[in-house]
């Protein structure tokens, strides 16, 4: 069976570890790798946030009129710049997540619409700031960023196009990673400089971090993703195939069967998904990892991507010689000091510009 790569699995491991940083914002459509990683005090490589590729926008009841009309509107103004309901809505996922989970849907949707347009002025205001400091991003490293992709996808670049084009024009694509390089040129040129970890910090994260010395687990991974715009029939096809695949990696060799059956980026590895300890990968997956013996295969787990099936190859305990967990601590500490300081200047660059909310 040939190996199907879509577009969300392309990127698929940016958005599986938890970020509690990041808890408070509605989630963004996938993330692409970046080209050049952040680079902390030490030298250690950081993978730098990057701008989401947006999916395709299905009109919600709120953007159509009594007749059916697309009545498209603005919903926010920051300096020249604005904000209409269709970008909101390019986030329904969530919205419609935060909706179900609420006891007031009306409440619920207008929190999580406000929500979104925060996260969007945001991301305006980021974009002011990189013209005004014309940190643009040209054609060349846009082709790298590219070529990056594709080979940590195990593709060369007409196949990674091809995958990309089921889903966006190759315009589009091209488009959102120069916005996602030119978001991380910020942080190197803006964010990065009022960063300066001290020692204490990072004592105070190695306390945090080993003070329970959890186990981390070695786990290994077979994606299977959702036919895209497929209806619930569609699912239960993925999910019998599943339970096949499940049987066959249980009885067999995991790594035989996540290479030939998985659809994102672990079968080119050999089904690896990379150590974790409890609370780094999102909720569902972390939690199917905790409930499943060492060498064992999880039960299906069913995301909004797919379906994982997982094997917890080993356990052991946690690193708890600090010396040893330098380059991990300055990482941990160097994320968090970014967010902070993400969300100050972003607040700083708000309480500064123009901004009218009409929604």
């Amino acid at each position: 069976m040939g190996r199907r790569v879509m577009l969300s699995s392309v990127i698929l491991l940016a958005s599986l570890t938890a970020r509690p940083a990041m808890a408070a914002k509605p989630p963004v459509a996938p993330v692409q790798p970046a080209a050049q990683p952040l680079a902390v005090p030490d030298g250690t490589a950081v993978a730098a946030p990057a701008e989401p590729a947006s999916p395709p926008i299905a009109l919600p009841p709120r953007l159509l009129s009594t007749d059916g009309v697309v009545a498209d509107r603005v919903v926010a103004v920051v300096n020249d710049d604005v904000v209409l309901l269709s970008e909101v809505y390019a986030f329904d996922t969530y919205i419609d997540e935060q909706v179900a989970a609420g006891p007031d849907a009306a409440a619920a949707r207008a929190q999580a619409e406000r929500e979104v347009v925060d996260r969007i002025l945001q991301q305006r205001l980021v974009a002011q700031e990189v013209q005004r400091l014309s940190l643009e991003v040209n054609d060349q490293e846009i082709d790298r960023n590219i070529d990056d992709i594709a080979q940590r996808n195990g593709l060369d670049r007409d196949q990674l196009r091809a995958e990309v084009e089921k889903e966006m024009t190759w315009a589009a694509y091209r488009a959102e990673l120069a916005k996602g390089l030119q978001e991380m040129k910020f942080a190197q040129s803006v964010l990065r400089p009022r960063i300066n970890i001290t020692e204490d910090e990072l004592r105070d994260a190695f306390i945090r971090m080993t003070s329970d010395s959890p186990q981390v687990a070695d786990v290994m991974a077979i994606f299977l993703s959702w036919p895209v715009g497929g209806d619930e029939a569609a699912r239960e096809v993925v999910r019998q195939k599943a339970a096949k695949v499940s049987a066959e990696a249980t009885a067999g060799d995991f790594a035989a069967v996540s290479k030939q059956y998985d659809e994102g980026p672990f079968g080119a590895v050999g089904g690896e998904m990379g150590k974790f300890k409890p609370g780094e990968l999102v909720g569902a997956l972390d939690e199917a990892v905790q409930h499943t013996a060492t060498g064992a295969v999880s039960a299906p787990v069913e995301t909004a991507q797919g379906i994982f099936l997982l094997k917890v190859a080993s356990r052991a305990a946690g690193d708890t010689d600090f010396e040893a967990m330098r380059p991990k601590l300055e990482e941990a500490v160097f994320q968090s000091r970014m967010a902070e300081e993400e969300e100050r200047w972003f607040q700083q660059a708000r309480r500064a510009a123009a901004i009218r909310i009409l929604l």
